[in-house]
């Protein structure tokens, strides 16, 4: 039984550094580590100086392509029984891929891509960086996802980056297209649809170096909206989870509820959001609980919002974004 580690970078090279040496921390060592990377200076030799004389192979492409395909071509290289996806600010735990693996051959679960939720961290102290991290932590935020919830073990719809068997993700692949993508739940819902279960467990521990600017989180946010309506028109699929559904309901109801006394109420959509993730931060962030957070957490989400609508808006646009590494 063996695995490798496979993801991406382009220009993220100081944290790409602090992911390997979490790598090459496992209680269980993987084969390979195969790296594509799309930055501008080639850093193969330092990774080599970080292996030493480890009994790892380093498989590393130096080319200029999308994330997606990235993942598909360290995906091609991979020779291990399992494959399992890094990202640049993604920190594994020492027995990460021991428990990872232990999942993965439990027959009475019987999941063929397993995670674990990441423990958000910010990349400093500063006021920015532990808001930034802050909000990325908040359940709330994003409608509670349970592969957000560190403390939740059980079958899930969508997973952070995933171990998965190789031979399996061959088959199924990443989504090549000319548009940014959710790829993380993309993959997942084809493993779904084929019939294949993906589990996520608190003892894959997994932590994230958060972004420290705000302008950057609020960039991310409108990606993911950007991403989610591609997502959904490439899948045909309006709602990839249950909680997709439950949240077009409850945000479809209001709407209707403000149109019908009056087109004007509708100003008042942002003061209801916020008013909902005051509760959301009252009762689930009990022991780390700070007024401000909604007020950001609700810009997060209308730039989301606008990522989603411009996405629609889009679809008869002749060019498209052709890569969706986000900044």
């Amino acid at each position: 039984m063996n695995y490798s580690f496979f993801g991406t970078c382009a220009n993220d090279h100081d944290q790409f550094f602090g992911c390997l040496i979490t790598i090459l921390k496992q209680s269980i060592l993987p084969k390979q580590i195969i790296l594509v990377d799309s930055g501008e200076v080639n850093i193969e030799k330092k990774i080599m100086q970080y292996l030493g004389l480890m009994d790892i192979k380093l498989i590393y492409i130096f080319k200029k392509v999308s994330r997606v395909k990235s993942l598909n071509l360290a995906l091609d290289e991979s020779t291990s029984e399992f494959s399992f996806r890094f990202d640049s600010r993604s920190r594994f735990y020492k027995h990460y891929a021991k428990n990872a693996l232990r999942i993965l051959c439990d027959k009475k679960l019987n999941a063929s891509v397993v995670g674990g939720a990441p423990r958000i961290l910010p990349s400093s102290n500063q006021f920015e960086p532990v808001l930034c991290s802050d909000i990325m932590k908040r359940p709330y935020v994003f409608f509670y996802p349970n592969h957000r919830k560190t403390e939740y073990s059980g079958f899930t719809s969508s997973l952070y980056l995933g171990c998965f068997e190789t031979n399996l993700l061959k088959t199924i692949r990443f989504k090549e297209k000319k548009i940014p993508l959710s790829e993380d739940s993309l993959i997942i819902n084809d493993f779904l649809a084929k019939g294949f279960k993906a589990f996520v467990s608190s003892k894959i521990k997994i932590s994230y170096i958060c972004r420290e600017s705000f302008t950057n989180i609020l960039k991310l946010f409108n990606t993911y909206g950007y991403c989610r309506a591609n997502t959904i028109l490439l899948s045909k699929k309006l709602f990839i989870s249950i909680r997709h559904f439950y949240a077009f309901l409850f945000f479809s109801s209001l709407i209707l509820i403000i149109f019908y006394y009056s087109y004007l109420y509708v100003l008042f959509l942002p003061i209801i959001l916020l008013f909902f993730n005051f509760i959301g931060e009252l009762f689930f962030s009990k022991k780390d609980f700070k007024i401000y957070i909604p007020f950001y957490a609700t810009l997060c989400q209308f730039s989301w919002l606008v990522g989603f609508l411009w996405s629609l808006l889009s679809i008869f646009k002749k060019k498209s974004l052709k890569s969706n590494f986000i900044s």
